[in-house]
């Protein structure tokens, strides 16, 4: 049980000081591009670009903990370390150093404000009562009581600071040997011993990422391949490894090396072998024995386990988005589906579209899909009125063009409307889909939804749009088109034909700014706008409420100019995705806005895609870092309804209980039928998981009905749930 709370952070927080609106939230980010690999309590515990994952070497159980209000201040966690005082060491990519105690909770993070020479943190190394810390600015020593776990800043170095001894402020490894501290970086080898720094270039100048005993001798992972320290200078020892060694371990299992595109190699007989098939990738960062004895593997798409004896790796992958980065999104009765732009897997080729199903996820790449999918960057993303997946494939001009994809989840048909390089997708009420293009094409193609072949296109020479350069694209509910573009907001009646001689357009000078990113109508006569400058709300023609970084109605104003998407929630009030968080304004469109960023515990403030999710009520939030499910609550909003049910029920064998139907934060407990206690918990829309169906003892708890009991601040409610195994 304790194990289950200690990994369920909370990530629903209340909104700004001044808002009416709680957000509960719950984020996804990949986890499984692995930096660093440690033990601690019994765990396997990684260091990701994803935050921190463990895994229970046992029961094989992963678990994630990530950036929240009071936990890690980052997500992008370079170095992983236990402490002399047994905490864990989190080393981030832009935030410093997490110190989270075995009991789960935080210490305050130590940043450059506390003497670090930079805030990017790719090394820990613990000895004694002494954390030596690398960053990219240098080094810095901490030492730390094991009882109390207090600390203290001896010193920070630097190249500069050092006259040089320090060969590098980009630090990546340490190890000590007897009296001498050996330190590597990018730049080649120092050592520090008696107070005194020494570079060691003319032993090593190459760039180097790790350091190890091995047979009594120091061993340096470099640039190229794996060097060993005789007579005072590093010799090469890479037969059959000269390729870069990103690191190095001695190992109960052997000597082994991970490289950066070729997988693991083992040393013998002074030779390097590979070993083994089975990794996720062949990008590998960390090697580390785990506390069940086997070698464990962190690669750039997971992590992976080699018991003694084996020569295949066994995969170990914590779910979540296959890339963090979004551009857009749409929901329907699936789940939610993410384009992701120019972001895709290191190693892997371009174009990807996410989908989390509510259990899941999964991804649309060539290779998920037998090549079906083009390997091209994806932008646009539509699901039409049958259900069918219409992706933009975006932008380039060269051979072979970026087109048009459309899937059928439900028939696993793949075919392909005639069009390249499409941005923005939107189905009229006619039934007719319309795909804008970028600067490459020419303007707005138009197809029949069901057969998926153009009928028409819409074109600065054949009808009175502007601009072939198109960012957004909406219809209203009387069949008018709205198109905006980097040239501002045309409207367009087709008055229900495909002969353009009766098409009426209107032009407007979008407000704020002419430069539309995104549009949201809510009926035909009102629409909000999204621009480079901020938000303005056209109403019969006329821009009347603008919203921008300037204070609005006594509250606050957007927190970025850039706005990147807008979506309606189902009460008509609009969401506002910029690039330092997000905003929300009341469907009337008048009074403050509200805005929220990481502190309210967003996965990220740089907002690419929003999609409002009617069914489940809850918002979408795609970032650049990282995915953010919101469900949003008015304040004083009782969470506990006639609506409230538990699922999946019965529950069977091994999984979560988790709880639906409520719309804010609840405390509860299981009890059996004898009134025995089982677990507490806690929840809220967001993070409903409320049981591992284990007992109070940690063992799975045996089949039969269980009581839920919830409170909130007015009322209790008993639910009955059933476990069969």
């Amino acid at each position: 049980m304790k194990v289950l709370c200690f990994l369920a952070l909370p990530l629903a927080w209340t909104g700004a000081a001044d808002a009416q609106t709680t957000l509960f939230v719950k984020n996804y980010v990949n986890s499984n591009e692995i930096q660093s690999v440690t033990r601690w309590r019994g765990l396997v515990t990684m260091g990701t670009l994803g935050g921190v994952v463990t895994i229970d070497p046992t029961s094989g159980a992963i678990a994630k903990i990530l950036r929240s209000p009071g936990g890690l201040p980052s997500n992008r966690v370079l170095s992983v370390e236990v402490s002399p005082s047994g905490m864990l060491w989190a080393g981030t990519a832009d935030e410093g150093i997490a110190r989270l105690r075995p009991d789960g909770t935080f210490r305050r993070p130590l940043s450059s404000f506390d003497g670090l020479p930079s805030d990017r943190v790719q090394a820990l190394y613990t000895r004694g009562d002494s954390v030596w810390v690398g960053t990219s600015g240098g080094a810095a020593l901490f030492t730390e009581n094991p009882g109390t776990g207090q600390i203290g800043l001896t010193r920070a170095f630097t190249n500069a600071t050092t006259s040089g001894a320090l060969a590098g402020d980009d630090v990546r490894a340490f190890l000590q040997v007897q009296d001498t501290l050996w330190v590597a970086t990018t730049a080649g080898l120092s050592s520090f011993a008696g107070g005194v720094w020494q570079n060691r270039t003319p032993a090593l100048s190459l760039s180097t990422t790790s350091l190890v005993l091995h047979a009594d001798t120091l061993w340096a992972a470099t640039s190229l391949g794996p060097y060993r320290y005789e007579s005072g200078v590093f010799q090469p020892v890479n037969s059959g490894h000269t390729f870069p060694s990103q690191v190095l371990v001695e190992s109960t299992l052997g000597f082994f090396s991970g490289s950066a595109g070729v997988g693991v190699y083992r040393y013998a007989a002074g030779d390097w072998q590979s070993v083994g098939a089975g990794l996720p990738t062949l990008g590998v960062s960390a090697l580390q024995d785990g506390p069940d004895g086997a070698l464990w593997a962190g690669t750039s798409g997971g992590a992976a386990r080699l018991p003694s004896g084996s020569s295949v790796w066994k995969p170990h992958l914590s779910d979540g988005p296959l890339v963090n980065g979004t551009q857009r999104a749409v929901t329907d009765s699936r789940g939610v589906w993410f384009t992701t732009g120019n972001d895709f897997p290191a190693g892997t080729a371009r174009g990807v579209v996410l989908h989390f199903d509510g259990a899941s996820w999964s991804a649309l790449t060539g290779r998920t899909t037998g090549f079906a999918f083009q390997e091209a960057d994806a932008f646009g993303i539509f699901s039409d009125s049958s259900e069918r997946i219409w992706i933009g494939h975006c932008c380039a001009d060269g051979t072979p063009r970026p087109r048009i994809d459309r899937y059928d989840p439900a028939t696993g048909i793949w075919d392909l409307p005639p069009a390249n390089n499409i941005f923005a997708f939107a189905q009229s009420p006619s039934g007719l889909i319309y795909a804008g293009g970028v600067q490459l094409e020419n303007g707005v193609y138009v197809f029949d939804a069901q057969s998926g072949a153009r009928l028409d296109s819409l074109t600065p020479a054949n009808s009175g749009i502007r601009s072939n350069n198109l960012r957004g694209v909406r219809f209203d509910s009387a069949g008018k088109g709205w198109f905006g573009s980097v040239n501002g907001l045309d409207t367009w009646d087709g008055r229900g034909t495909l002969t353009h001689a009766d098409d009426l357009w209107v032009h407007y000078a979008a407000q704020p700014d002419n430069q539309v990113s995104s549009i949201a109508v809510i009926d035909p006569l009102t629409a909000w706008v999204g621009t480079a400058l901020g938000a303005g709300r056209i109403q019969s023609g006329v821009f009347g409420r603008l919203l921008t970084v300037a204070p609005s109605s006594g509250g606050p104003g957007l927190p970025s100019a850039q706005v990147n998407d807008l979506a309606l929630d189902t009460n008509g009030n609009l969401w506002i995705g910029t690039s330092s968080g997000l905003a929300r304004a009341d469907a009337s469109g008048g009074g403050r806005i509200e805005v929220f960023t990481t502190e309210q515990g967003l996965v990220d403030d740089d907002i690419r895609a929003l999609a409002w999710d009617a069914a489940r009520g809850a918002l979408w939030v795609g970032t650049a870092h990282g995915i953010s499910r919101v469900v949003p609550s008015g304040a004083g909003t009782p969470g506990i309804t006639d609506q409230a049910f538990v699922f999946p029920n019965p529950s069977r064998a091994q999984g979560t209980l988790r709880i639906g139907g409520i719309q804010n934060a609840l405390t509860g407990e299981v009890f059996d039928l004898a009134g025995n206690l089982v677990h507490r918990f806690r929840c809220d829309p967001a993070q409903n998981e409320i049981w591992d169906l284990r007992a109070a003892s940690g063992e799975p708890a045996p089949s039969g009905v269980y009581l839920i009991v919830l409170h909130d601040k007015t009322r209790s409610k008993t639910l009955r749930a059933a476990v069969v195994r």
